[in-house]
């Protein structure tokens, strides 16, 4: 006697014979097999969904998304590399408003180290690639640079003064006269 069951999506049964009541046919040589759980042909006609698989092997992770697993990955790396950096070196917290100095070594020559006062109008929050916007007077003429807060070269930063602010880009001070000059 042979009673076919369809199977159901919560159920997968590896052998070509979906819910065989033959005991060779229900056992094949495949990776899965299936098993019933009533023990009659007649009852395994009233109860449709009872069949278990069985899965030889070690269980497989399934990732939904790859992007969002690496991205996740390089997350937590980001956030390594900050505290890594944070741990070497002491780096205060900069907003816009504040008026910082900056010793800043040269690239081209190791040894000469260059300080830089003025306002931070900007700042980009990215984890290790974080940067911030200065804004400084040099000869009269307004210059902006844009500074990663992480980088080797920058040795010292230290805070001057605070100055209250409504906005977080202050991009408004390039038209008007600059704040550091008294």
């Amino acid at each position: 006697m042979h009673i076919y069951t369809a199977p159901s999506p919560t159920s997968f049964c590896g052998s070509a014979n979906f819910g065989s009541i033959d005991g060779a046919a229900a056992f094949g040589s495949s990776d899965s097999r299936c098993y019933t759980t009533a023990v009659n042909p007649v009852a395994s006609a009233a109860v449709e969904d009872s069949t278990v698989c069985v899965t030889d092997g070690p269980a497989r992770i399934k990732f939904k998304r790859l992007d969002k697993t690496a991205r996740h990955i390089m997350q937590i790396l980001d956030k390594e590399a900050v505290e890594e950096v944070r741990g070497k070196k002491e780096i205060p917290d900069i907003r816009p408003g504040h008026i910082i100095q900056i010793k800043l070594e040269v690239p081209e020559n190791k040894r000469r180290v260059t300080t830089l006062k003025g306002i931070v109008i900007a700042r980009r929050n990215a984890g290790l690639n974080s940067t911030f916007r200065l804004r400084r007077l040099v000869a009269g003429v307004g210059v902006e640079s844009l500074l990663p807060l992480y980088s080797p070269n920058i040795k010292e930063i230290k805070v001057l003064d605070k100055k209250k602010v409504r906005r977080a880009k202050l991009y408004y001070l390039r038209e008007r006269m600059n704040p550091l000059k008294k």
